[in-house]
């Protein structure tokens, strides 16, 4: 198995145990000093059992649904649907592993927004659900 293909099968593992709340494998898939951030919030969790214990102790019925994984070697990147309740989210979230473990974490969990004038000619709306954004 090439780098690329072991980061992409550790990466769809993450997101198995994930969903299925199998906290201690998905435990075992991250370093003991891996690194969470997320750059909206400004927060950083360091640490195995600290990032364990953010995803054991997260708040409501969520799931979550992979779009799109791309790995290459050491690095991957995902898009995922992520739904608590009624709401929906979409994430993007990237990947560093260190041997076979995955040692950072990086989310990112971007809103959508009002498209800015004057390109209209360009863009066809609808597609990416921006159609149902309040507009003022």
């Amino acid at each position: 198995m090439t780098g690329t293909e072991q980061t992409r099968a550790v990466v769809r593992l993450y997101f198995e145990t994930m969903s299925e709340r199998e906290w201690d494998d998905f435990g075992a898939l991250v370093t003991e000093d891996v690194v969470y951030e997320m750059p909206q919030t400004g927060e950083r969790i360091t640490g195995r059992e600290k990032y364990l214990a953010f995803n054991r102790e997260y708040p409501g019925d969520w799931r979550l649904t992979v779009t799109r994984l791309i790995a290459d070697g050491a690095t991957a990147a995902a898009s995922m649907n992520f739904t608590v309740g009624d709401e929906e989210l979409v994430g993007l979230v990237y990947f560093e592993l260190r041997g076979e473990l995955i040692a950072r974490i990086t989310d990112f969990w971007p809103e959508p927004y009002v498209p800015p004038a004057g390109r209209e000619h360009l863009v066809e709306l609808g597609v990416t659900g921006l159609d149902r954004l309040s507009l003022p």
